[in-house]
């Protein structure tokens, strides 16, 4: 609830459940009065939906907003509270005065709450498109990071930047005739004459004094200014504003499970999962085990050294799913589509992921995580940290996989886990690319 647009939105999709609640209940109740089993059922259904909200980006809908998420994320939002809600009714019987009352306020509240965020995004963008409330720029500099950001403002006019001018002392090449309007000398009178909303400094960090006058300028001037730091080949784009005591200072990675409370969260969240999978699916492993017993020759389980959080060795378990085979080579040879190694019933296990199931244990024991990067074996993790840059950083909590755990912890919440889970049992790719 960071700002008005958000508390706004989050009471807009509450009265659209209650109204879907309250036509629900009188078209199947008559003009009968609510039961109050029925408001208490409405409460919990606040609190949850509160705390999906702070826990999510559902709330966070604003011109810069990605459609295809926003929808993703909707829908993983009324998924869950669906879950909570029916959950709910399930153990404390008495909530239950219809199955109807319940569903269809849920079903149509996820429809009518998803067009009402398609129909804000659809109407905020068609009009920045068409100039409604740009904000005059005027850019300063002529390096790279200068070209970078007229190239984002042309090509994405969606982000309410209308670009009136350049200044620069050198030569710039730029994409429309009549951006330039002279050299830095002339600001004072480009401020004045081109009614500026606000100015972006894109000059390099060794030109400090030519900086500082500019800062200083455009706080006599009361216009708004910022600053694109021109240092991409010495730190990434995904530095954090962090301090030293008083001194500010540059985080070049954004960690949240450095926090203690996030790490909290996060184990209860591995133990209760992990545990409640354990005793609800121990009939099924107790099938499985006998059937890999009865079906090939060799132990239940396969245990294989591993590389986990601060480069930590534990041995992770996994039902078995190939032949018996000489350790050295199942440490350092990828398993690969098609793999004669694999039996028939190990097919089965990994298309499935059913042979992951014992790593519950590991999960509980605190060896791993329900969601997070992927332990390695030490072979691959050593060959890993020789051609693929900041893959250490993994180990501190293939390429593209590396980068989506760099991208994970970098960006790690409660909700990311959730939706993580979701798409994992509902995402076709997570399924075709279990082998």
């Amino acid at each position: 609830m960071q700002n008005g647009n958000s508390r706004i939105l989050f009471i807009l999709d509450l009265l659209i459940m209650f109204t879907f609640f309250f036509v629900s209940f009188s078209y199947y109740n008559g003009g009968t009065m609510i039961p109050l089993k029925g408001n208490i059922l409405m409460v919990l259904i606040v609190i949850y939906w509160f705390l999906i909200s702070v826990n999510s980006d559902i709330l966070k809908i604003n011109r810069l907003s990605n459609t295809i998420n926003v929808l993703k994320d909707i829908l993983i939002a009324y998924s869950v509270l669906s879950t909570v809600t029916i959950a709910t009714v399930a153990i404390f019987g008495e909530f239950r005065p219809n199955d109807k009352l319940i569903l269809y306020p849920l079903l149509f509240g996820a429809i009518s709450s998803t067009l009402l965020r398609l129909f804000y995004l659809i109407i905020i963008k068609h009009f920045l498109r068409c100039g409604y409330q740009q904000r005059s720029i005027l850019l300063i500099g002529s390096g790279r990071s200068a070209k970078q950001v007229i190239a984002k403002i042309l090509s994405t006019p969606e982000l309410g930047f209308r670009i009136q001018g350049i200044l620069s002392d050198n030569h710039i090449e730029l994409p429309l005739k009549g951006l330039y309007l002279g050299r830095l000398e002339q600001f004072p009178e480009t401020l004045r004459k081109h009614l500026i909303d606000e100015v972006i400094i894109a000059k390099p960090l060794s030109e400090e004094r030519a900086i500082k006058r500019i800062v200083e300028r455009c706080e006599e001037e009361g216009v708004r200014f910022c600053i694109v730091p021109d240092f991409d080949n010495i730190i990434p784009k995904w530095t954090v504003l962090n301090s030293l005591g008083d001194i500010p200072v540059i985080a070049v990675r954004n960690e949240p499970l450095n926090i203690f409370s996030n790490r909290i969260i996060k184990r209860s969240f591995d133990i209760i999962v992990s545990l409640t999978g354990l005793l609800i699916l121990s009939p099924i492993l107790l099938v499985i085990a006998i059937a890999i017993k009865m079906t090939s020759p060799g132990p239940i389980l396969f245990s294989q050294k591993r590389i986990g959080n601060n480069n930590a060795e534990f041995t992770l378990v996994k039902f078995r799913s190939m032949t018996v085979q000489p350790s050295q080579e199942s440490d350092t040879i990828w398993t690969t589509p098609n793999d004669k190694r694999v039996t028939p019933f190990g097919k089965i296990l990994r298309q499935t992921n059913l042979d992951e199931l014992p790593q519950l244990w590991n999960v509980l024991v605190g060896n791993m995580s329900i969601v997070g990067p992927r332990p390695e074996r030490e072979h691959f993790v050593e060959k890993f940290s020789m051609e693929i840059p900041n893959y250490r950083i993994r180990h501190l909590a293939i390429r593209k996989r590396i980068e989506n755990d760099l991208y994970y912890l970098e960006n790690w919440s409660l909700w990311l886990d959730l939706k993580i889970i979701f798409l994992t049992f509902f995402s076709r790719a997570a399924w075709r690319n279990a082998i």
